[in-house]
């Protein structure tokens, strides 16, 4: 009997030890954190046609000067493509890094097959970004 009493108290202690010992883990994670905290900065589209069809491989371009069809394609900051369900996400952490906001546009486009680009924007996405800044929308294509 005090043999099972014994064994009993031994699987005790030790149960609670592991999960004191995960507890601690936990928050010595948070701790060698540094204090410190990720902020996210990021936009996400869509493009869609007017009915609602997602389309995926379409090359979404972020500018910080508006495009218009009489000139040349202002340099681009970064661009992504679309996934099967037609979303581009822009991971913009390493490029925004200011809290001052700057405004950026986003326009969607296909290859032409040769090293060029068809514009294939009908709406035109602009905001404006700073580090922090959490965007979704949608463009809209033909």
């Amino acid at each position: 009997m005090k043999a099972n009493f014994f064994k009993a108290t031994i699987l005790a202690l030790v149960t609670i030890f592991t999960i004191s010992c995960s507890k601690d883990d936990d928050s010595s994670s948070t701790e060698t954190g540094g204090g410190s905290t990720t902020t996210n900065t990021w936009v996400k589209l869509t493009a869609t046609t007017s009915s609602g069809v997602v389309k995926p491989n379409y090359i979404i371009m972020m500018f910080d000067q508006p495009v218009t069809s009489t000139s040349a394609l202002p340099p681009i900051k970064k661009q992504v493509t679309t996934d099967a369900n037609g979303l581009a996400y822009f991971d913009l952490n390493s490029m925004i890094t200011s809290t001052t906001p700057t405004t950026y546009y986003f326009e969607a486009f296909v290859s032409n097959g040769s090293g060029g680009y068809i514009w294939k924007s009908v709406t035109h996405y602009q905001t404006n970004l700073a580090k922090g800044t959490m965007a979704t929308s949608s463009i809209i294509v033909n």
